[in-house]
């Protein structure tokens, strides 16, 4: 009889707190809360460099590869650009397409994705009216664009890491390209490619160059 009673009492004692925890749930005290607010606002945290080596960076590339360019025994580069303007809307516009070529080519995937930026430079300007270089031509009866011969730029290729783990330039709207572009050619079958190959991919590069564009609002 006992026993009864005891297992009547825990059963009763059992529903009274699972009422009590529905309607007053435990609620995490002001330390507990303000450690997960700081663990939050470190993971949104914006990528951070002290400006110091910012500037150290910069006059390391300045004195080095910069003088080099311009100095070069052979076709120097006076004035060479050092540094180059892409405008938020054109790097959001870039960074949307590549992930609406995704979604459209493989819409259950959700794949690594990159961006790889290489050095360029511009080609002679005599170059700019021929076929395949129509990109360069509407840049002729600018002012500032006009003057980007030669000169150093940076031309960004969407990436995708493949099964393999490699990280691989590719088309986000051509499947075949998924595992990356067909393998370079070596260097002697590259010097008889077809210079005005009018192929197109998705790329971004024109960029403000600086110069010939003012360096005012440079900081570094």
């Amino acid at each position: 009889m006992e026993k009864k009673y005891s297992f009547l009492i825990i059963g009763i004692l059992l529903a009274a707190f699972a009422i009590y925890a529905y309607n007053y749930p435990p609620v995490k005290d002001d330390m507990e809360i303000k450690n997960t607010l700081l663990s939050e606002n470190r993971e949104s945290e914006p990528s951070k460099l002290r400006m110091g080596l910012i500037e150290e960076m910069v006059t390391n590339y300045r004195q080095t590869q910069l003088v080099s360019i311009e100095n070069a025994p052979q076709n120097p580069v006076k004035d060479d650009s050092h540094s180059i303007l892409f405008d938020l809307d054109t790097l959001k516009k870039f960074i949307n397409d590549i992930e609406r070529g995704v979604k459209e080519v493989e819409p259950s995937a959700n794949p690594k994705l990159a961006i790889r930026l290489y050095y360029a430079a511009y080609p002679a300007k005599e170059k700019w009216y021929e076929r395949g270089y129509e990109a360069l031509g509407k840049f002729t009866n600018k002012e500032i664009p006009k003057l980007y011969e030669r000169k150093h730029t940076i031309i960004m290729i969407p990436v995708i890491k493949t099964e393999k783990g490699i990280f691989a330039d590719f088309n986000p709207f051509d499947k075949n390209t998924y595992n990356g572009f067909p393998k370079r050619m070596n260097k002697a079958m590259s010097l008889l490619r077809n210079p005005s190959d009018t192929t197109e991919i998705p790329a971004l590069n024109h960029g403000e160059l600086i110069p010939p564009a003012s360096i005012e609002g440079e900081g570094f």
